[in-house]
Order: structure tokens, then C-alpha cells, then sequence
């Protein structure tokens, strides 16, 4: 019997900001709105109730107009260092639907105003789907080192 392990992504980046306010740049919908969006869209929605069982929802545009849903469930909350919550898109996107991956943020302080920030997205159902959540977290965390108004101080890294 063959057992197989499900896609997963691994991206590091280095910001320019405490792990504090990093931490409340995922948390907070006013701050998730600024960043969290893919350029040449934007953000529709966010709603956020980050507590352990609390649940998210955010709704983007994409650059061709189209809005897409993500929905999930906070699981850890470790203001500063670390946060876990179930990802799934709710569409249009039919392929990619209804799935329930599980996305991890690690935040590691370097020093003043500076945070290693580790983003896990795991059980993704698919090669594909893999190819998309990581253009897209690309896309994303290219936005929150923007938010920051700083260029990187590191090189990005991805697993």
C-alpha cells in the first residue's frame, strides 16, 4: 500500500516590522484589506474574529473582475508568533472549491523591527492547486513587504 502525502508550500520572507505588528497585520480586517489582496484587484471584504474557534471570511477581486471567497477557523493564535486557521476557497473557481488546507504563520524576531515570517499552506489537494496558492502568496506577501513600505532586506525564500 502507497501512502501519499498531500501538496504543501513553505515561504520565508524577511519584514521590516516587529513580529507584533506583523502578527496583527493577519489578524486585524482594517489591516487585512490593505495588503491582502492581489495587484490589480482588490479587497471586497474581510471579516475576522481571531480568537481559537473564531472564523474568517475575505473577498477579493482578481484583475479580471472576478470576486473570489475564502473562508476558515482561527485553530492557534500566539499574538507575535504564530497563527493557524483552516483556508478554504469558496469560489467561482470550481477545481479549487471547497477544500479545507491548513495555512501556518510563524513569526521569528531578527532583531529591532525586523521579523522572519515562515507561511505553511498545507494538505492542498493538488499539484495544481499547489501552482496557484503560490503565486498567490507570492503576490500577497509582495503586498505586506509594500504595506511596510520597505524593500526586502533578505532574500525570499520558498520550500
Amino acid at each position: 500500500m502507497t501512502e501519499t502525502t498531500a501538496p504543501s508550500l513553505t515561504v520565508v520572507r524577511t519584514l521590516n516590522a516587529p513580529p507584533q505588528e506583523v502578527y496583527k497585520a493577519w489578524t486585524d480586517p482594517a489591516l487585512l484589506s490593505r495588503w491582502m489582496s492581489l495587484p490589480g484587484g482588490g479587497a471586497v471584504s474581510w471579516q475576522a474574529d481571531p480568537r481559537v474557534g473564531g472564523q474568517y471570511r475575505m473577498e477579493t477581486k482578481s484583475p479580471d473582475g472576478q470576486v473570489h471567497v475564502t473562508t476558515g477557523v482561527y485553530r492557534e493564535l500566539e499574538p507575535g508568533r504564530r497563527l493557524v486557521q483552516t483556508w478554504v476557497y469558496q469560489g467561482p473557481y470550481a477545481p479549487f472549491m471547497g477544500h479545507e488546507t491548513l495555512l501556518t504563520v510563524e513569526l521569528r524576531e531578527l532583531g529591532p523591527n525586523l521579523t522572519e515570517l515562515t507561511l505553511r499552506h498545507e494538505h492542498l489537494p493538488s499539484e495544481d492547486y499547489k501552482s496557484s496558492v503560490t503565486g498567490g502568496w507570492n503576490a500577497l506577501l509582495d503586498g505586506l513587504m509594500t504595506f511596510y513600505a520597505e524593500e526586502p532586506v533578505a532574500p525570499s525564500r520558498m520550500e
